[in-house]
């Protein structure tokens, strides 16, 4: 069934429920107030914060934020998913750094997105079939498919890297056990430089059991999915919106602001394409709507788009 569109007339009313009736406080979360910090160097650009819950609520998030959808897609002779490369776009871009995490077969946490290696490395066959100390062996390849000096890189030293450097967005990929994640985040101290992503509020509920402190990005793209998260008691400060990678009416933006979660649109796919096409305010009309971030597979474009 397709997603149900938002009436301005159903928002409105959700708008004024949501005011007078908060989440529950007896589910909230204590969060010890501190600054939010952007750090913006001569060659890199750097996000570095003292407080997750603040960096990512709308009374203190930075405008026009950027996620980079795999760190770098689309850019030869960087391919997704690479320390090397989280380091090149940084050198072009303050971005939020999206990446995908798989299991090997014994049982160490490492950056990939696909099940098997044959599209993104050297190798073939699924991942979680071969042990890390033959993944590593691998040379990456670029989305031409062209070979690169670079390996698939541990979760543990993306972690240990992106101190005092850049936020994570984590994709926990199917058979990736919540647990080993949250050991490395919290073995890395990484807790206020990370966001972990799930795919349903059912997810959401177990996760956050396991870790009320971790924020998470959560499918809000409409009003029935947008009123689940408001009954599950999970508190705002730990929730960011993902609102779908389709056109997002911007009254759900407007009340997802009032419920003080910060909402991120997805460029992936169509929008992307028709940045490419018609240019870049096709996507970055979004922040004007009412989003504060955007997760794109072209994040230098839109983010030179947006500077200049």
């Amino acid at each position: 069934m397709p997603p149900l569109k938002l009436s301005k007339l159903a928002l409105s009313i959700l708008i004024c429920t949501l005011i007078a009736c908060d989440f529950d406080s007896e589910q909230r979360t204590n969060y010890n107030p501190s600054e939010t910090v952007f750090v913006k160097g001569d060659a890199n650009h750097y996000y570095h914060t003292e407080n997750i819950y603040q960096f990512f609520s709308p009374d203190h998030a930075l405008e026009n934020m950027v996620s980079a959808h795999r760190g770098s897609r689309y850019y030869d002779g960087w391919p997704e998913n690479c320390l090397e490369s989280f380091e090149f776009i940084l050198e072009n871009l303050p971005a939020v750094l999206e990446m995908d995490l798989r299991l090997s077969s014994d049982s160490v946490v490492f950056l990939l997105h696909d099940e098997t290696l044959d599209r993104t490395t050297t190798g073939s066959g699924y991942a979680n079939q071969k042990s890390f100390e033959k993944i590593s062996r691998l040379q990456l390849l670029d989305h031409r498919g062209d070979t690169t000096d670079y390996h698939p890189p541990l979760l543990s030293d993306v972690l240990e890297w992106s101190e005092e450097k850049a936020v994570l967005k984590l994709d926990i990929k199917r058979n990736v056990p919540f647990e080993l994640v949250i050991d490395e985040i919290r073995n890395a101290d990484a807790v206020h430089r990370v966001m972990v992503i799930v795919y349903s509020l059912n997810a959401a509920r177990v996760f956050h059991r396991l870790a009320p402190d971790i924020v998470m990005s959560i499918p809000i793209r409409n009003q029935d999915e947008l009123e689940a998260v408001r009954d599950s008691g999970i508190p705002p400060e730990v929730i960011v919106a993902f609102t779908g990678t389709r056109e997002t009416d911007p009254m759900l933006f407007e009340v997802l602001n009032e419920m003080g979660i910060i909402a991120i649109q997805g460029a992936l796919g169509n929008l992307d394409r028709r940045a490419q096409s018609k240019g870049f305010d096709a996507i970055a009309k979004y922040y004007r709507k009412g989003a504060h971030m955007i997760a794109t597979d072209y994040p230098i474009e839109l983010y030179s788009f947006i500077n200049k």
